[in-house]
């Protein structure tokens, strides 16, 4: 019996959906039922009814359920345990962001708190939201950087809001829109001026199936035009500046670039830009997290440049 095995029992008999349940413990949909029939394997019982129609479970399986989320919550209590006591011993921070381009506020922050430690040991991980969400969750990082997820709660998890973020559109210098409100002087763009222009539009992967499925955006997008979708703010910068179209992004990843035009966009949604953490990790002040979490707050307020 593994972990495996008892996280695909334990999210099938919350889901009864095969497919749901593959989604939510990022495996493929024959790798879950192939983990649920090796645990029924194992323990020489059937757990669920299976029809082509629906998935309940059996008498056997209704009982053990509490049994498997008992022997996970004891895993993950030992493992988060370990984690912080190694985190502890040797100032390891380990530090959760999806976009390449959060890296120089990264960079920041640990230089200026570097010196409070006598073995700061930073670890990265780049990686979707809801996925270093749920290794936070399970005590495999410490911290994750990024937009506020809407969909994401646990008692367990805080959020340190550092700014109310708009988006940014960036332009090729030569597109015609960013000519004409340099000419004009504007400060900000309006949708009825990128109407008939294409786009690049920056999804996160996490995210592409749940906006495709409601057939909606946060921000304007012409159905009609060939326009290119892509998942992070470097593929972004590359094909605006090849010419693809303009683009919006998050304040937090609009880099300064000298090859591009920037201008805030007039009609802006807002949304938190922040930090993830344990709350348990703030019980002690002057652990690696704590430092983070004022540092980023006192370097967001003096110097909005960083990011």
């Amino acid at each position: 019996m593994n972990t495996t095995q008892l996280e695909c029992f334990v999210t099938l008999a919350s889901t009864l959906n095969f497919a749901k349940t593959a989604e939510q413990v990022y495996l493929t949909q024959p790798a879950v039922s192939k983990e649920i029939q090796s645990l029924e394997s194992e323990l020489s019982a059937k757990l669920f009814v299976r029809t082509t129609r629906s998935v309940s479970l059996t008498e056997i399986g209704r009982q053990f359920l509490p049994e498997a989320n008992s022997i996970l919550h004891s895993y993950y209590h030992a493992k988060d345990w370990i984690a912080s006591f190694h985190s502890k011993s040797k100032n390891t921070l380990r530090i959760g962001y999806m976009d390449s381009h959060t890296l120089p506020f990264i960079n920041k922050v640990l230089a200026a708190i570097k010196g409070n430690f006598e073995n700061l040991l930073p670890a990265f991980t780049v990686d979707q939201t809801d996925t270093n969400l749920n290794r936070l969750l399970h005590g495999q990082t410490d911290i994750v950087i990024g937009i506020k997820d809407s969909k994401f709660s646990d008692d367990s998890i805080d959020f340190k809001t550092l700014h109310m973020d708009g988006f940014i559109i960036v332009f090729p210098k030569n597109h015609p829109v960013a000519k004409a409100a340099k000419k004009k002087k504007l400060t900000e763009i309006s949708q009825d001026l990128l109407w008939e222009y294409p786009q690049v539009v920056q999804i996160p992967p996490y995210l592409l199936k749940n906006v495709f499925s409601k057939g909606s955006h946060i921000l304007p997008v012409n159905e009609k035009l060939n326009n290119i979708v892509c998942s992070f703010a470097s593929e972004v910068y590359a094909l605006v500046k090849a010419g693809f179209g303009f683009a919006f992004v998050p304040e937090y990843l609009a880099l300064p670039d000298k090859e591009l035009i920037f201008f805030p966009f007039k009609e802006t949604h807002h949304a938190p830009f922040g930090i993830y953490y344990r709350t348990e990790s703030l019980e002690a002040k002057d652990s690696a997290v704590s430092h983070f979490l004022r540092t980023s707050e006192s370097l967001y307020l003096k110097n909005k440049e960083i990011l």
